[in-house]
């Protein structure tokens, strides 16, 4: 690796599996050393709700409202770039949007303009084991899935705690019949060595980039819509709750601030694969309430009239 160059640290997976978690743990650890590290990340909706795990001494870049791969590929390299410019740093961490297909954020990674700057040290997808196993969405969404597999160094089989062993034992063998180079880590709310990442040699050949790529993964082709909803006044919980379980589509995730009639805090809310958790919101940043709904064949129209009917 050139002296000179920055690390970059590509965290993949589909919705929902975990990559702001394991972002969090891999940024305190990156303190702990004392390295300089910036974070680019890329959302579908409108409002930025994962950018709560990067602490505000971070540098930090948002690609907001659309794929790394689609809408706003051009902007990437641009971003990196701009990063590079401002700050001295060892790292870079992209936390992309889980429509996102590896090969089109390494292609931004080795865009001319970052030729010595930078070297793609990692390439980590999470899959949700229960997610893999039921196969929810449509082919194109598993296939995806399977691509973010495929270009992964190391593959971390989260949410173990989910299944049985014998089930997640399952996905396992499925990921090592993709990806036979890749390092398997089997984990639950993203708790891993973090350690096992810095020291991963990244698989070389899986880099080089075509010009012939299938990009049949592209956010536009997949159906996903992401809906980003204000809200007002605080909501009850249980009506939340009830809202998710009767939406029409297929929801993947679920993200945003709220304020619960039930409590005066405000609230990280996470939804995916069926499991909706809140956790009080610390920081000291100031965020307004929003919710935004990412998913196959949403209804924006059901969902605004569901959440207007949880504030009474």
């Amino acid at each position: 690796m050139n002296a000179n160059s920055t690390e970059i640290f590509i965290l993949s997976g589909f919705l929902g599996s975990g990559k702001s978690t394991l972002l969090r743990r891999f940024l305190h650890k990156e303190h702990e050393n004392g390295r300089q590290i910036a974070v680019l990340m890329n959302e579908l909706g409108e409002k930025s709700i994962d950018s709560s795990v990067v602490p505000a001494s971070t540098p930090l870049k948002e690609m907001l409202n659309g794929c790394i791969c689609c809408t706003i590929n051009g902007q990437l390299s641009q971003q990196l770039n701009s990063l590079l410019t401002e700050y001295e740093l060892d790292a870079i961490y992209i936390e992309a949007t889980g429509a996102a297909h590896p090969i089109e954020i390494i292609d931004a990674c080795t865009h001319p303009l970052l030729a010595g700057k930078v070297e793609i040290k990692s390439v980590l997808t999470l899959v949700d084991v229960k997610q893999w196993k039921e196969g929810r969405g449509s082919i194109k969404i598993k296939k995806l899935m399977k691509e973010q597999v495929r270009y992964a160094d190391m593959v971390l089989l989260n949410k173990i705690d989910k299944v049985e062993p014998e089930e997640w034992a399952a996905v396992r063998q499925d990921i090592q019949g993709l990806n036979p180079k890749a390092t398997i880590v089997p984990s639950y709310y993203s708790n891993v060595d973090v350690s096992l990442m810095f020291s991963k040699e990244k698989h070389t050949e899986k880099k080089k980039v075509s010009n012939t790529l299938n990009r049949d993964s592209h956010i536009e082709n997949l159906h996903l819509h992401s809906v980003t909803l204000s809200l007002p006044h605080p909501i009850r919980r249980e009506c939340l709750s009830d809202c998710v379980n009767s939406m029409e589509g297929c929801l993947f995730r679920l993200k945003g601030f709220v304020k619960l009639m039930e409590s005066p805090e405000i609230f990280l809310l996470n939804y995916s694969y069926g499991e909706l958790l809140f956790e009080p919101y610390v920081d000291e940043r100031e965020v307004k309430p929003v919710l935004v709904f990412i998913g196959e064949n949403l209804n924006p129209q059901q969902i605004k009239e569901k959440i207007n009917g949880s504030y009474v």
